[in-house]
């Protein structure tokens, strides 16, 4: 039985649908699974780039620079709609739009789609802040005073909360991308599989993928506990219950929107960030 190394990514949102597979709710008749829980999405994109991991959930954004090595999976790409995520940029103070290429931008990674979409949407910033875990992003902006893109906007929110700060939204990356890319679905990150494992393991790989986020959204109040330990043991912080089941509640629908309309968003993203020399090209989207 051959063994595939997955690498979990330790956020509920891309995290539930492998629950029901490391919890042997569903059996793989196919593979071996060996389960790697990594903290943030950069360490993920990190580990992709060198081989290390042969199924994990790197950012839309890497994929120009993996695209001869992983597949996509056509049913795990997390996409912003209308209502769904509009990932802020938030600051602490009256910052105008125009402001923001004299400001510190607090970012979670460099290949990050939304680091790449504020380079796109955006453009300039005066200094660069690369903090890798949410809630330390927030204790960044605050000693920092700096603005943050904030990719999980409900823990950010959470957080600065609990510190007694009061942010305001300067704009929505989402607003912006819709009206430039004629309202098309927002790439937010993807779930790769390693292609040396060849065409028909990834097909099997991807049919188990599917059976467990179904087995997971059909079975949320089973899944949740389980979400809430390993992020509380993983991130080592005690995030509330609301928090954790708010931001699967969003994924869930980022993960489930149509499968033409992502195609669409993603090959838009592709062809843009290409065109203004933000990434590399991408020639085909390799499916799964």
């Amino acid at each position: 039985m051959e063994t595939l190394k997955i690498g979990a990514l330790a956020d509920s949102g891309d995290l539930y649908p492998f629950i029901p597979l490391i919890e042997g709710k569903v059996k793989s008749p196919y593979f071996d699974l060996e389960f790697e829980y990594i903290p943030t999405v950069q360490d993920v994109n990190d580990k992709i780039v060198k081989k290390e991991v042969d199924v994990s959930v790197p950012s839309a954004a890497l994929y120009p620079y993996i695209q001869n090595n992983y597949y996509i999976l056509s049913s795990a790409v997390a996409s912003a709609v209308d209502g769904i995520t509009g990932m802020p940029v938030l600051s602490l103070n009256d910052v105008s739009l125009d402001d923001l290429k004299n400001s510190k931008i607090i970012v979670h990674g460099l290949n990050t789609t939304a680091f790449n979409l504020y380079k796109l949407l955006i453009g300039n910033y005066k200094k660069l802040i690369v903090v890798h875990r949410v809630l330390d992003e927030v204790n960044a902006m605050v000693n920092e005073d700096a603005v943050m893109v904030a990719v999980h906007e409900l823990k950010a929110m959470y957080a600065l909360q609990e510190m007694g700060m009061k942010p305001k939204k300067i704009v929505s990356m989402w607003d912006m991308w819709k009206e430039l890319s004629d309202n098309k679905p927002m790439p937010m990150g993807t779930v790769v599989i390693n292609s040396e494992i060849g065409e028909e393991n990834a097909i099997k790989f991807k049919e188990l993928y599917n059976k467990s986020k179904k087995y997971a959204e059909e079975h949320m109040d089973e899944i949740l506990p389980v979400d809430i330990k390993l992020m509380r043991q993983i991130q080592n912080t005690d995030i509330p219950e609301n928090i954790i089941r708010g931001t699967i509640d969003t994924d869930v629908q980022e993960y489930n929107v149509n499968l033409n309309d992502v195609k669409s968003g993603l090959r838009f993203f592709y062809d843009i960030m290409q065109k203004k020399n933000l990434l590399p090209g991408v020639n085909e989207i390799k499916f799964i």
